[in-house]
């Protein structure tokens, strides 16, 4: 008796919950039960996430928008338009380029009255799994030990002379980092004074370069910038 008794207790149960929940209708969903997946970020919008802006950097600094491959006078438009052998990925950063095959890359053009005259850019790239170590390592710290001495390059028939590199001290950033100042002269044209920090972030590259100016040879110029981006790529 008491497992009829248990039996008709379990009937009407499951028969009242069909009562309430089977009359063929779907009762609304509750907001925020079933979550979506987030729309995953294609490799270019992260960077724009990471990149350094105004507010970032404080009073007396101006971010822009900027792309190294428009305009009329630009050297190259990618780094593998450079001809140069091992010394190719200098100049590919000197004009804003990233290094290797990134999935994406983002460039800014940061002003202050700091120093006016300098114009410093910044370059983001970010890469598939192990690769901006390879960039890094097997393309960049190759170039700068083995073009230490100066170099020409060429693109589209237009050459360019780098002075000899000098390696400085590498800010405490990233998981690895890589500095070195040079002099770069355009075929015919004026000697421009530039200073470079790279620095590795995983699997993100930025690359920190100051271009002309008479306080081109001063840190406090790129390092706050440096700063900055770094604290964005944390």
């Amino acid at each position: 008796m008491k497992r009829t008794a248990a039996a008709v207790s379990l009937l009407t149960a499951a028969a009242l919950t069909c009562l309430a929940g089977c009359s063929g209708t779907t009762a609304p969903a509750t907001p925020g039960a079933t979550a979506s997946p987030a729309r995953q970020q294609t490799p270019a919008q992260r960077l724009t996430g990471l990149m350094v802006t105004a507010a970032d950097l404080g009073p007396g600094y101006s971010v822009r928008e900027f792309d190294p491959t428009e305009g009329k006078s630009v050297f190259a438009r990618s780094a593998r338009e450079i001809t140069g052998n091992a010394c190719t990925p200098l100049a590919a950063m000197t004009h804003q380029l990233p290094l290797g095959r990134p999935q994406a890359s983002l460039s800014r053009l940061v002003a202050t009255r700091e120093a006016p005259g300098t114009r410093v850019y910044v370059t983001l790239a970010t890469y598939d799994k192990g690769m901006a170590v390879t960039a890094m390592d097997a393309l960049l710290a190759d170039a700068v030990q083995g073009c230490s001495l100066g170099f020409t390059v060429r693109a589209h028939g237009t050459g360019e002379r780098y002075d000899p590199f000098e390696p400085e001290d590498t800010p405490a950033v990233g998981d690895e980092a890589l500095a070195y100042r040079g002099v770069v002269t355009p075929e015919g044209g004026t000697p421009r004074p530039v200073r470079t920090t790279v620095v590795r972030h995983g699997d993100v590259i930025a690359v920190c370069t100051a271009v002309g100016g008479a306080r081109i040879a001063s840190p406090t110029v790129l390092t706050p910038v440096i700063e900055a981006q770094d604290a964005k790529l944390r």
